[in-house]
């Protein structure tokens, strides 16, 4: 197993498979949405009472932001909001080519991250991190598994494809949770 958030080559690099967040561009390989994931904006209360609560997407250009590297959209950040698309032009404190790294910058009141829900969820519900204008919502990404080829799927492989699919269905689905038994 390996963990990059860069996109490897599964076939040159010799991968059974691959799980990938995005929007896929077409490909020959063969793909599976396992689950959606919601990009969300956010920050710590420290940061914010210290630097202010930005109320409208440009204004983030004011502020420290802590970017992905590998965000499809560079340092530039878009939103669907009350009036329509809006795109803004970061300017990061910090790039980083993780998102855990992100997250642990803004949990340590440095900036503002735009990182997906699955990532930031229990901070959320803790309060460790803050939502920042949810009345604009950044895009939905897909949680994918990719893999060379139909034929000749190794039952390994095959059972780690119905394990994350099972998994993900389950951990997405609020229904399926609530019926699930609590230690």
């Amino acid at each position: 197993m390996t963990l990059a958030d860069r996109i490897v080559d599964l076939v040159e690099e010799g991968y059974d498979l691959a799980i990938r967040i995005a929007i896929l561009p077409s490909s020959t390989l063969v793909s599976k949405r396992l689950a959606t994931t919601r990009m969300v904006l956010c920050a710590s209360p420290q940061y914010l009472q210290q630097q202010g609560v930005p109320g409208h997407p440009t204004e983030l250009a004011q502020h420290a932001v802590i970017a992905y590297r590998y965000w499809s959209g560079g340092d530039e950040w878009t939103f669907d909001g009350p009036e329509g698309r809006v795109s803004v032009r970061t300017a990061p404190c910090i790039h980083s080519n993780n998102g855990d790294t992100c997250r642990a910058a803004a949990l340590s009141h440095l900036g503002i991250i735009l990182q997906p829900d699955f990532l930031v969820g229990d901070d959320l519900a803790s309060g460790a991190l803050v939502e920042l204008m949810p009345q604009y919502r950044s895009i939905e990404l897909g949680i994918y598994v990719l893999y060379p080829s139909r034929q000749h799927v190794s039952p390994k492989v095959r059972a780690l494809i119905d394990f994350l699919a099972e998994r993900l269905a389950f951990t997405s689905n609020p229904s399926l949770q609530a019926m699930a038994p609590h230690p």
